[in-house]
Parts: C-alpha cells; sequence; structure tokens
C-alpha cells in the first residue's frame, strides 16, 4: 500500500494532479481511480471533498467528479465529506480492473451511516491529541486573524504546552510566519506526531499549528466580505470607568480560478481592518499637591491593518507541480505600549511589515518516491516612533511615564529558507529524510535606554520631621523628589550609549530521518535521527535520537497505545545572540548611577557603574528529553477518548547571571572580577523538569452535535523562565525553581458545533485556565547586583517594616529566608467566544457557481467575564494583589460574505 504521505505534501499533489489526471498514463504498477459524487436523489454534490489515504485536497470539476493521482497498486482508503451530508468512508482495491466509483452522500439529518473500513493497522502518522480542522470546522473559528490565533492557540495545548506558544507554520515551511486569511485556508492540522525528527521543538514548548491553503478552482470563484463591530455592542474594558469608542471594520474580497485549464491556477485575496481600541491605564501618580491618586484612562490605541496573499500553481507536466505564494501584511500600530500602570505619555508609534515569498516544487520519481523543494524568502520591517524623548520614569509597583525605553528603534530582517525532503516506501517501511536550511540576517537599530531611565524603588530614607529612618515605597520616594524631601534621590539612574546600529546573520542547518516501520498490522515503530547546528553562536554537536510505537491489542482496534521518546535541542535565538552584541562594550555601554540628583543625574558625583553583556562564548543548542504515555478507546456511538502524559526534563537551559556582583551587597564595593562594572552573562545553568497530562473526549457523529473537550494540567518547575531572567542572588540558586512564569496549572478546553433548525450552526469555543504564576519583589536592590528582582524575607513578628499578605508576614529588608520566585497566582481566566451563522443559497447550479450569502454573529468573552492579566507584585506598592490590567470584556460583530 502506498504510504501515508503526510498532509502538507500530499495536500499540493493531489489537487494539482486532479486537474490533469483524467486519462493519464500511469507507470507500471500504478493506476488511478475516478468517480463521481451524488445526493439521494443522483443530483451531483460539487462541494465536496475528497482524501485518499487520509490526505486532504482532491478537487470536484462541475459535476462532481473526480479522478485521482497514479496510486499504486493495493487498497486505498476513498474518505468524502460535503457540508450537510453524512461522511463515508471506503476502502477500495486499486488495480489494473480498477471501475469508476458513485458515492452516495445522505443529508445531514439522516442518522450517520459510515462505511466499514477493514483497517490496515495502526499508524503512528498522528499521534494521541492531534487534530485535523477542515471546511466545516474552519467556518465557526472567528475570521479576524488575531482571534482565529487564539483560539489555534488553545487547540494546540493538547500537545501538552502552553497555550500561546505553538508555532504556527503555512504551507510545510519551518519558518513561522503570519497566520494567512481565513478564507485562503484549505485545512489546519493541529499537533502533527511533535516527536517525528522533522520536528523541532518538543511539545511542552507549547505544540505545533501547521496551515495549509487552498490552490487555485476549476472555475472562476470569488468573494466579498464585511464584518462590523459598534460600541453599542461592545462591553466596558474591565478596570475602565466608562465604556470607551471601541469599534472594528473589516473589509475584504477574494478571487480564484484557472489561468490556462488543467494547466495554471490563481488565487488572490486582499483584506483591511481597521480596529479602534483602547487601552486601559490604571495607576497610582501624584497630583498637583503631591498626593497619591488613582489615575484611570481610556488611551485610544487605534490600528490600520492590511493584509493580502497571491497564488499561482502551474504543471509542468503529470509528474512535476509547482507553486508560489506572496503573503502581505502592512500595519499602523498607534500607542503601543500603554496601558495598565504605563501611563500614555510612555507609549509609541509603530510601522511593522512582513513579506514572504514563498515556492514549492514537488517531483513524483516514482510510484514508491516524492520528492518536495521549498524554498522561501521573507523580510520584515518595524519603524517605532516615541510619543516622548523624555528619560523613562520606573515608580515601583505605581505607574511607569516618561519615554519609552526602546526609543526610536528600527528593525529589518532578513529570512531564507530552504528545505529540501524525499518521501520514500520500501516494504513495511515509510522513509522521509530531508534538509532544513534557514539563514536569519538582522540589521537592526536599537536605541534602546538611550533616553535614560531612573527607577524609584523605594528603601531606607529619614524620618521626615523626627529622627531616625524608615522604610518608603517607590511613590513615596517619587513624591519626595519632586517636592526637594530628604530621601527623595531615586534608587538609580542608567543611560546607555554607544552605536545604536547592530548587525547579526546567523545560519541554521539540520539534518533528519525518520522511519515508520509497520512491524505487524497492529504494531507500528517510529525511528528518527535529526542533527542540527548553528552559527552566532556556533554549535554543532545537536543529534537527537527519536523513538515511537504505536499498538493496538485487540483485532478491531477498539484500544490505542501510543508511546513516544525523544532528545530535542532548542537553537539559540538570534535574539539573545543580537542583545549580546549590543552591549559588548565596543557597540553599546549602559552607566548606572546609584542615589542620583533628579534631573541631574551625571553631575550627583556618585561613582558610576558599567553594565556590559558578556560574549556568549561556547553555548551548546538547549537540549531537552521528553517522553509521552497515550491511549485512546472508541466507545460506542463513535464516542473517542484519549489520555496523554508528557514528562520532560531539559538542562543546559539559558539564563542570565551577573558574574560579577558586588561580594559585600554594596554598588561599590568589592568585586570579583574588575570594580564598578556589572558583567551580565548569558549562562546554561538553568533546569527545567515536571510532567503534563491531557485527557480529551470527542464526538462527530450526532445528527445536530459535535464536540470536543479537554483537561490539561501542567506540573512543570524551573529555574530559568527565559534567557533574560536573572535570579536574584547572583551566588545563589536558593528559591529560584519554581513554576515557569508562562504556566496555567489547570487548563480546560470545549469546541462545540451544534446544527438548530432551518440550517442555523451555533458554535462556542470554551476556555479557562488557571491563573499564571507572578513574582513578588520589594521593588528594591538589596544586593546591589543591579537587577530589581529581590524578593521580600519571611517575617516571623510583626513590626513597622513587616507587611501581612495573603503569603504571611513579609519583611521587604531582613536577613534569613526569603519568598519563592513566582509565589503570586494571577486569577483564573475564562473565555467563551460564540458564533451563530446561517448560509442562503441565492441561486441553484450543479456547475459549481452557485451564489451564496453567508451571515454570522460571533461574540467573544461572551459572558464578560474579567480576566486578569496582571496584579501589582510590589510589597508595599499600593497596587500590591491588586489585579490592574485584564484581557477586553465582551465584543461582538456581525459579519457577511457574498460568493460567487
Amino acid at each position: 500500500m502506498m504510504m501515508r504521505i503526510e498532509a502538507r505534501v500530499t495536500g499540493i499533489l493531489l489537487t494539482a494532479a486532479a486537474a490533469v489526471c483524467a486519462g493519464q498514463e500511469c507507470n507500471p504498477g500504478q493506476h488511478h481511480i475516478t468517480g463521481q459524487i451524488l445526493d439521494t436523489t443522483g443530483a451531483a454534490i460539487v462541494s465536496a471533498s475528497v482524501q485518499v489515504d487520509h490526505a486532504s485536497g482532491l478537487r470536484m470539476d462541475a459535476q462532481g467528479r473526480f479522478d485521482t493521482i497514479c496510486l499504486a497498486t493495493g487498497n486505498h482508503i476513498i474518505s468524502v465529506a460535503a457540508n450537510g451530508f453524512n461522511p463515508v468512508q471506503l476502502k477500495l482495491a486499486v488495480g489494473p480492473e480498477s471501475r469508476p466509483v458513485l458515492v452516495h452522500l445522505k443529508p445531514l439529518l439522516v442518522e450517520t451511516v459510515v462505511e466499514a473500513v477493514d483497517s490496515d493497522g495502526v499508524s503512528s502518522d498522528d499521534i494521541a491529541g492531534s487534530k485535523t480542522l477542515h471546511e466545516a470546522e474552519l467556518k465557526q473559528l472567528a475570521d479576524d486573524p488575531d482571534e482565529l490565533a487564539r483560539q489555534l492557540q488553545v487547540l494546540a495545548a493538547t500537545a501538552g504546552g502552553a497555550p500561546g506558544q505553538a508555532i504556527i507554520a503555512v504551507d510545510g515551511f519551518q519558518n513561522g510566519g503570519r497566520i494567512p486569511p481565513k478564507s485562503s485556508i484549505a485545512f489546519i492540522r493541529i499537533n502533527p506526531d511533535l516527536f517525528s525528527a522533522e520536528y523541532e521543538r518538543p511539545p511542552y514548548k507549547g505544540g505545533r499549528v501547521e496551515i495549509f491553503t487552498k490552490p487555485g478552482q476549476s472555475n472562476v470563484h470569488g468573494a466579498l466580505f464585511t464584518t462590523q463591530s459598534t460600541q453599542f455592542f461592545n462591553a466596558k474594558d474591565p478596570f475602565a470607568l466608562s465604556r470607551a469608542a471601541i469599534g472594528r471594520q473589516r473589509y475584504g474580497f477574494e478571487l480564484s480560478g484557472p489561468i490556462r485549464v488543467n494547466r495554471s491556477d490563481f488565487s488572490i485575496a486582499l483584506e483591511h481592518r481597521q480596529i479602534d481600541q483602547f487601552a486601559v491605564v490604571n495607576a497610582v501618580t501624584l497630583n498637583s499637591s503631591g498626593s497619591a491618586t488613582s489615575t484611570i484612562v481610556n488611551a485610544a490605541t487605534p490600528q490600520t491593518l492590511w493584509q493580502g496573499s497571491a497564488h499561482f500553481g502551474l504543471i509542468l507536466n503529470k509528474k512535476n507541480n509547482l507553486s508560489g505564494t506572496y503573503n502581505a501584511d502592512v500595519n499602523t500600530l498607534d500607542n503601543l505600549g500603554v496601558g495598565g500602570t504605563a501611563l500614555p505619555e510612555a507609549g509609541y508609534n509603530s510601522m511593522q511589515s512582513e513579506h514572504a515569498l514563498r515556492f514549492s516544487n514537488l517531483q513524483t520519481i516514482s510510484a514508491q518516491t516524492m520528492h518536495e523543494t521549498r524554498v522561501g524568502y521573507t523580510w520584515r520591517y518595524r519603524d517605532d516612533t516615541p510619543d516622548s524623548n523624555a528619560p523613562s520614569l520606573q515608580v515601583a509597583g505605581a505607574f511607569t511615564g516618561g519615554g519609552a525605553a526602546t526609543q526610536a528603534l528600527h528593525s529589518h530582517e532578513r529570512d531564507l529558507e530552504i528545505d529540501d525532503d524525499v518521501l520514500t516506501t520500501r516494504a513495511k517501511h515509510n522513509l522521509k529524510a530531508g534538509v532544513e536550511l534557514l539563514d536569519l540576517a538582522l540589521r537592526n537599530t536599537l536605541p534602546t535606554n538611550f533616553n535614560g531611565s531612573y527607577v524609584f524603588g523605594g528603601g531606607s530614607a529619614p524620618v521626615l520631621g523626627g529622627a531616625g529612618t524608615t522604610t518608603i515605597s517607590g511613590l513615596e520616594q517619587y513624591r519626595r523628589a519632586i517636592l526637594g524631601l530628604p530621601g527623595g534621590s531615586p534608587t538609580t539612574y542608567s543611560v546607555t550609549t554607544g552605536n545604536a546600529v547592530v548587525d547579526l546573520n546567523q545560519l541554521r542547518v539540520v539534518l533528519y530521518a525518520q522511519d515508520q516501520w509497520k512491524v505487524r498490522p497492529r504494531l507500528q515503530l517510529s525511528l528518527g535521527i535529526r542533527w542540527a547546528m548553528q552559527s552566532a553562536p556556533a554549535t554543532v554537536g545537536n543529534v537527537g535520537p527519536r523513538l515511537g510505537l504505536a499498538w493496538s491489542p485487540d483485532r478491531a482496534q477498539k484500544w490505542v497505545f501510543h508511546l513516544r521518546s525523544g532528545l530535542f535541542f532548542g537553537p539559540v535565538d538570534a535574539q539573545t545572540a543580537l542583545e549580546a552584541r549590543r552591549l559588548n562594550g565596543e557597540n553599546q555601554r549602559q552607566t548606572l548611577i546609584y542615589n542620583p540628583i533628579y534631573g541631574k543625574p551625571l553631575n550627583s558625583g556618585n561613582p558610576a557603574i558599567t553594565t556590559l553583556r558578556s560574549p556568549l562564548g561556547d553555548l551548546s543548542q538547549t537540549p531537552s528529553l521528553q517522553s509521552h504515555l497515550g491511549v485512546e478507546h472508541d466507545f460506542p456511538r463513535h464516542w473517542h477518548a484519549q489520555a496523554n502524559l508528557y514528562l520532560a526534563q531539559a538542562w543546559d537551559v539559558l539564563r542570565s547571571r551577573n558574574i560579577n556582583a558586588p561580594l559585600d551587597s554594596s554598588p561599590i564595593g568589592v568585586r570579583p572580577l574588575a570594580p564598578n562594572e556589572n558583567l551580565d552573562q548569558f549562562q546554561q545553568t538553568g533546569h527545567l523538569h515536571g510532567n503534563v497530562m491531557f485527557l480529551g473526549v470527542d464526538q462527530r457523529s450526532l445528527r445536530r452535535l459535535q464536540i470536543f473537550a479537554g483537561y490539561i494540567r501542567m506540573d512543570l518547575r524551573t529555574d530559568a523562565d527565559s534567557e533574560t531572567s536573572f535570579p536574584q542572588n547572583s551566588s545563589s540558586d536558593v528559591g529560584e525553581s519554581a513554576r515557569p512564569s508562562w504556566q496555567a496549572t489547570h487548563h480546560a478546553i470545549v469546541f462545540s458545533t451544534l446544527t438548530l433548525p432551518r440550517k442555523v450552526s451555533l458554535s462556542a469555543q470554551f476556555d479557562a485556565a488557571s491563573g499564571l504564576p507572578y513574582n513578588v519583589t520589594t521593588g528594591f536592590d538589596n544586593n546591589g547586583d543591579g537587577t530589581f528582582n529581590d524578593r521580600p524575607y519571611l517575617a516571623t513578628a510583626a513590626s513597622s517594616t513587616v507587611y501581612s499578605t495573603r503569603f504571611g508576614l513579609l519583611s521587604p529588608t531582613g536577613t534569613g529566608s526569603t519568598i519563592g520566585r513566582n509565589a503570586g497566582t494571577l486569577p483564573w481566566n475564562v473565555n467563551l467566544d460564540m458564533n451563530l451563522s446561517r448560509t442562503f443559497a441565492l441561486t441553484h447550479s450543479t456547475q459549481g457557481d452557485a451564489k451564496t450569502l453567508a451571515v454570522n454573529a460571533r461574540s467573544t468573552n461572551a459572558i464578560n467575564h474579567t480576566n486578569v492579566t496582571a496584579v501589582g507584585g510590589v510589597l508595599g506598592s499600593p497596587l500590591f494583589g491588586l489585579g490592574y490590567a485584564a484581557s477586553p470584556g465582551r465584543r461582538i460583530e456581525g459579519g457577511l460574505r457574498y460568493s460567487f
């Protein structure tokens, strides 16, 4: 039997071949299947989709007829589905005497009848937790690309990773990109076998979303669409005092068809979005008399977004298919960085664009071998304009003002990707091998902190009008500074100088091979090996073996067990290398002054401390070992359940450390390497370990209801949240091992679609997650290492400097043990998105050119739950323990789509 080629290859091959394979000659040992899709009355169905061996994309002609590519002699599985009809699956014997197939689909409201298929055995191509979204499921997802991305990220969490961190890849390219317009998407695959040697990242890092776009059509088709949302339908943001003029307008069109019949096709799409949104500033500032006051403001943050795409397909000959795409995003974003405790003056405007030109060539070498080459070139631009060039002003736990720290950032990036894959089948082995090359060229202007930055962290200060000292907050310290009172010196002032232009070129090369070995009909092994290297920094010894097993103990294959394990290596990110190069003392250096004079920091006479980044040195790609044990079971009436356990362990994880921190906690005290210098180093000294559990159930055969539900429990611990995270004490890791800042321990998701009378469809996407961890800090720099992440001490008795908190008695100063990192937890976030839709047939046609009008009403956060995204974590600050930022409240929009 011909190998089950993954969707990203067959999706291209089948759609191209369908246009030319009628009557084509096949190689010896190959044959093709012809047929027609009809309803129960004998009328042709022209909108059906046909899959051969579970690969999507085969196209119908205007009479509902199909003709497959050349297939090897043997058994093949043909799956047929169409909107409004029950799907059918057939097992056909392909040979020299194969006859045309007539497939009759029954209306959806009739009890589902799926023809029995004598399965060819278990397969590890789709690991437990994988999911493919076809046309019907895609229609129920959000049309807005940002909302669509959020929903796909939630689904990707079924791989045992954190929502929001999944890689979104388009048309098989490894380099992630923007989500194309939903109208151009043919199908989406959520989490293929991530333990395959083809993939780089372990599942715990977020999973993978693979999007495959549509080819051109055999006839000219198009659509005009719009969605509208106005202030009247949208709820007030949770922390706002009044409802802002929030609105959203979206317009677009698409057109596709043949260029030369049966030889070439095209498709184009253009979409414009105008988003009138507001960020809620919820800070504590000082009024004109110097008194603390709550500042709550709706700050306009409008967005103007353009998205366009163009595709062409060319069949060079019956064994050679070429396709090319061009995608462009050009966006204007105003007042970024504003919201929460960040005042409007700290915002900046940004012009961002991404252009991607990609080509794919698929060749059928023989009945057993296929070869695919992909070449992509992506260029990205970003130009930021700050609203203010004044020094940044950071008042711990109260507000951030002044100019944006990034200032006039300009980023230009060029990415070249070349992938080459060979797929072949030999007896019981399906083999795939390939090479991946990614060259990243960055030329950035990074004037970060060129405007200078004051930090008011609080600390010890004289008692006003009395004797002795007391501990004050950052806001009180700022108040004293602007009023000229004792104890009003900022904690620090820092400014960066040097050459703002920083260049970087990073090359990554991967070789991999994967074998799917069907040992027995109910036992399949997957064996893989992956080697990776990169430059800047140079690292070559990254060899990761992969091993998997799929086994069913019963002949009916109601039970399937999966076992996976693999060694993964993550490259050193280009931004990490760029940061090390930026602050290396030659390009840029930072000057840090403690207790400066506010307004005249460089004239205070205090010693200046230089902060640098040490060279990257000899680093390796970050290794991790992840294993998976999963079980699936089919219950009566087509209920399907699964349980999965993922075990993860990572070492040599990148984090930062000041290797020249003062030994006596005085910034100008004794240091091990050089006086008056902070030397921050990227180190591979971090660790991660733990497990993730996923339980899921789905039902897809009920007449009116389809449902998928899952529960994820993450129990991971790490001492390295990111490459730029520092331990609070450079000489100790006590208290550093904690939940990752991106981990929601509990996460429940439900996706469902209900068919109502009169062909009305109601879909719902429910997503509930326990809150993310956050760090509790003092706001001070108690140890003088230049990093404001010091945590409070655990106190045993109440005093004037001890705070009674939900974490116990805490003191910003003292001795002994401190509270652990990431001790706080945000409230639960709960989202319910709903979509009500109906498609009206304006004309009726059996030629595939009927005109329709689709109407829908969509709501995000339909229950208007307050989803807090930030809680005050600075001990003693006015916002400590209080939520001050949240995701938007309920949003409602209506849409129209005219198709012809």
